[in-house]
């Protein structure tokens, strides 16, 4: 599991909205809190951890992204999202600028 947890830190990458946006309308994007990192996600999402994903989604750790929130990104393209990419889905979050 370690060699997992590092190959899934080395695949992180930063990605502009209009890259992701395909993913949000696929229904594959999915955003991760603070609360989550995105490797422990990417992880339990590897080894199908079902009834881990499944309380992040109910605490809304873990979640699709809302309408208002795409309206937002898509009006402000400047935004970075750090990524991780676990077929099929596309584990994001909203990278704060200091």
């Amino acid at each position: 599991m370690n060699e997992l947890r590092t190959h899934l830190k080395d695949l992180i990458d930063k990605a502009a909205w209009e890259w992701l946006e395909q993913h949000a309308t696929a229904g594959r994007l999915l955003i991760v809190t603070s609360n989550l990192e995105l490797v422990e996600v990417g992880l339990a999402l590897a080894e199908d951890d079902i009834s881990i994903i499944k309380q992040w989604l109910d605490d809304g750790w873990l979640y699709r992204p809302t309408e208002a929130e795409i309206n937002h990104w898509q009006t402000h393209q400047d935004l970075e999202f750090e990524t991780l990419i676990i077929q099929p889905f596309v584990l994001s979050r909203v990278l704060i600028r200091s």
